[in-house]
């Protein structure tokens, strides 16, 4: 990623960090796959990378427990600032927070039953992540890669009414890309991809919320004046198409790859 990108990145997931889990859905589904998938275990030792806050596997901590330990690792100062204060970490045996890029991991050879993240691929050099998940897993582990495709992302409110979305957002990968990806990896095999649907529903008010605070990275790709502009024509596209600003429904679509160390 060119350094000038990473930069927006920085700024802007330092700002909305202490607001993050606010503005983001958290959707237990792939958490209870993982859960169940993980159940046999008598001890998991995980890393979370790209955890942003941790707010996904704080809910896996809820689930397994004190049989959980858990490397989070993140790139976001301001992100593991917050995920520090959350309380729900006293859930795990322990836990490490380690502030590192995706491609370079501080972690062990073969050490990791499992490693996760969660709408983040996007952000890596896929490549080198994969070969890190393949060198910090033990053999048998797990890597569990919660994302959606591009064509996913053209499907949701803001691909189909918010102007410029789903062009500005061009990081996503389609379904053909990652599983190349995947493929090109001597030591690691998909098992299973899973894809979730989600009904959604919320208000005008709360939708520009979310645009205002930046819940999704996409908007710090418009210019100031270009995002006013766009939440216009995005209001004046759901007037048109709802019956009222109240009651505005939808469906996010997402996938959880589960990969195996061989």
């Amino acid at each position: 990623m060119p350094r000038s990108v990473w930069s927006s990145l920085t700024h802007h997931f330092s700002t909305v960090a202490a607001r993050y889990n606010e503005l983001r859905t958290t959707d237990p589904e792939p958490i209870e796959l993982i859960a169940r998938s993980l159940g046999q275990l008598p001890s998991v030792t995980a890393a979370n990378v790209g955890c942003g806050t941790g707010r996904y596997t704080m809910e896996l901590g809820q689930r397994l427990g004190k049989r959980l330990f858990v490397y989070f690792i993140d790139r976001s100062k301001g992100m593991l600032e917050r995920l520090r204060l959350d309380p729900n970490l006293s859930a795990f045996g322990g836990f490490d927070v380690l502030r590192s890029r995706a491609e370079i991991l501080p972690l062990p050879d073969a050490t990791l039953d499992c490693m996760l993240t969660f709408h983040a691929i996007h952000h890596f050099d896929v490549t080198k992540f994969l070969q890190e998940a393949a060198r910090t897993l033990r053999s048998g582990g797990l890597l569990y890669v919660y994302t959606r495709f591009r064509d996913q992302n053209g499907r949701l409110i803001w691909g189909q009414y918010f102007p410029g979305f789903a062009e500005k957002e061009t990081r996503l990968f389609d379904e053909e890309q990652l599983m190349s990806a995947l493929g090109s990896m001597r030591h690691l095999t998909v098992r299973e991809l899973t894809h979730f649907s989600f009904r959604r529903t919320a208000s005008l008010d709360c939708l520009l919320q979310r645009v205002r605070g930046r819940h999704y990275s996409t908007f710090c790709m418009y210019e100031a004046d270009e995002l006013e502009r766009a939440i216009d024509g995005f209001t004046a596209n759901l007037d048109e198409r709802f019956r009222t600003r109240e009651v505005i429904d939808w469906v996010d679509e997402n996938v959880l790859l589960t990969v195996e160390r061989v």
